[in-house]
């Protein structure tokens, strides 16, 4: 499967979860898993897959007891990770 692709399903997995269609853990899910699929990534954007899933993941937990988390933050890392990721390869 293409860089393009994978990043297209990343992508739409942010905006579904942007509009709540899909859970901050879903989304970190998706990042995992298409993440882990890219091709020619240098080492600190592949380190980065990690962190970005795992800081929805928080979210997630954050959700569940009841407590409203700033998403910008982590939202402006993962749109900057996104568009650093090599989409031809």
């Amino acid at each position: 499967m293409s860089n393009q692709t994978l990043i297209a399903r990343i992508e739409d997995g942010l905006e579904r979860f942007q509009s709540r269609e899909i859970s901050a853990s879903e989304f970190a899910e998706i990042v995992r898993e298409n993440g882990r699929s890219l091709e020619a990534v240098p080492y600190n954007l592949i380190k980065d897959i990690e962190s970005l899933a795992h800081g929805f993941d928080i979210e997630q937990w954050y959700e569940e007891d009841g407590f409203v988390q700033e998403l910008e933050p982590i939202l402006r890392q993962t749109r900057a990770w996104l568009a650093m990721l090599p989409r031809i390869v």
